[in-house]
């Protein structure tokens, strides 16, 4: 017979239950602690997938306290973008850009001496899939007071006539002093498809 178990057999009982216990607690710890470390492993995993969570929602939560600005801002941009297209002439318009000038003039009480219309820019601005858009220089010459010539710029700025005055000279006349002779040349757009 095998020499450890006569010596096992020899042992007093209460020896035996203590050596049972013994090896059935080294086994139990054993199996506790590669259980333990499975949960520790899995926990540490779902820590950092806490942690990523809460930075998504804390980002969603600046996100969506800024969605008003961000809405706003949108709503902005479309209505530059509105003023801009209606700052923009087909080729065919411009005749009745000038209708447009000279109209005003005549509701100012402004006479105009020259109202002409250059050629186009010999290079386009922008080219996109809409078209070709090119500047064109408008020369106009009139008489008249500087109140009038403000409500004359303001209401062809309203209704959108032009993209910028690029030269401006006022002068005065001589012969009347209270009306002075204006020089501007204002650009506009123009869209040629």
């Amino acid at each position: 017979m095998n020499p450890v178990l006569e010596k096992i057999k020899e042992l007093d009982s209460k020896y035996l239950y203590m050596i049972l216990t013994a090896v059935i607690g080294v086994i139990v710890l054993v199996d506790f602690a590669t259980f333990m470390r499975l949960q520790t492993g899995w926990i540490a995993s779902l820590d950092k997938d806490i942690s990523l969570m809460n930075t998504n929602m804390a980002e969603l939560g600046m996100n969506n306290k800024r969605m008003d600005q961000f809405t706003a801002q949108r709503e902005l941009a479309r209505r530059k973008l509105k003023n801009l297209e209606a700052m923009v002439f087909r080729k065919d318009e411009v005749p009745v850009v000038l209708k447009d000038i000279s109209s005003i003039a005549n509701d100012c009480g402004i006479r105009i001496d020259q109202l002409t219309p250059q050629a186009l820019s010999a290079k386009p601005v922008v080219e996109n899939s809409s078209g070709k858009y090119y500047t064109m220089d408008i020369l106009i010459r009139i008489r008249t007071g500087y109140h009038r010539l403000g409500k004359f710029l303001n209401q062809m700025e309203l209704r959108h006539l032009f993209w910028q005055i690029d030269e401006l000279a006022i002068n005065v006349d001589p012969k009347d002093p209270l009306r002075e002779e204006v020089k501007m040349k204002l650009r506009i757009l123009v869209l040629e498809k």
